[in-house]
């Protein structure tokens, strides 16, 4: 898991998300509304917002482009259920919210770590 998480206001433009990914080296931002989790803005999602040439990536904002229902998870929830669940449903990350508060986002990235330690 990534501990020290970045999360974005949803009130930031897609600019702005991919600014902050790009500062960060990271590729999924948990959403907030003040403390709340709202949702996840992934790479993928302003990637795929930027392919639309209609629409002027520099005034969407990332409630326009994240997924709405990320993957939340707890932080003693079983690490085999969340590899499972990952797989299963192809999902990129999941987030980690300890009650309620977003804690750290675990990614396939992670999960690749874990891993390769296993096989050593």
């Amino acid at each position: 898991m990534t501990p020290s998480v970045h999360t974005i206001p949803m009130e930031s433009t897609l600019p702005q998300a991919r600014a902050m990914m790009k500062e960060h080296g990271i590729r999924h931002l948990p959403v907030l509304d003040g403390t709340s989790l709202v949702g996840l803005l992934s790479d993928r999602d302003l990637a795929r917002m930027e392919g639309f040439p209609m629409i002027d990536f520099d005034l969407v904002s990332v409630p326009d482009a994240m997924s709405e229902e990320p993957y939340v998870v707890a932080p003693d929830d079983a690490a085999i259920d969340v590899f499972r669940t990952m797989q299963e449903r192809r999902y990129g990350s999941a987030i980690i919210s300890d009650g309620g508060t977003v804690v750290g986002v675990f990614t396939t990235t992670d999960a690749l770590r874990v891993l390769v330690e296993l096989m050593r």
